[in-house]
C-alpha cells in the first residue's frame, strides 16, 4: 500500500520573530502555521533535530536563516519511521 506523504508534516521549525514551518519530507513548506497541538505533540513526543548541517542548507538559504541564528531554531522530526497510516493520517490532520 502506498503512502500519501504530500501531506504530512515531517518537521517543525520554531523561530524566533517568525510563523513557524510545518515541512515536508524535503524540508520545502508545507504551511506556515503549526496548531497548539502540533506544537505540543513536538515538544513532548518528538526528536529535537538540528539544522546546521547540510541537509538543512536549501531550506535555511531561502528563508534567510543566518548560521548564526540557525544554532537557536528549535526544529523537531516528527516522524521517526515506525508510524502506521493511521498514525500519519492523524498526523497530518494536526
Amino acid at each position: 500500500m502506498q503512502r500519501d506523504t504530500d501531506n504530512i508534516p515531517y518537521y517543525l521549525v520554531l523561530r524566533a520573530g517568525c510563523l513557524p514551518y510545518v515541512l515536508d519530507v524535503d524540508r520545502l513548506i508545507l504551511r506556515r502555521e503549526a496548531s497548539l497541538l502540533l506544537r505540543a505533540f513536538a515538544k513532548s513526543r518528538a526528536t529535537p533535530t538540528c539544522i546546521s548541517d547540510d541537509l538543512w542548507n536549501d531550506f535555511s538559504g531561502a528563508e534567510s536563516i543566518s548560521p548564526l541564528e540557525r544554532t537557536s531554531v528549535q526544529a523537531y522530526a516528527l516522524i521517526n519511521g515506525a508510524e502506521s497510516a493511521h498514525h500519519l493520517k492523524l498526523l497530518a490532520s494536526l
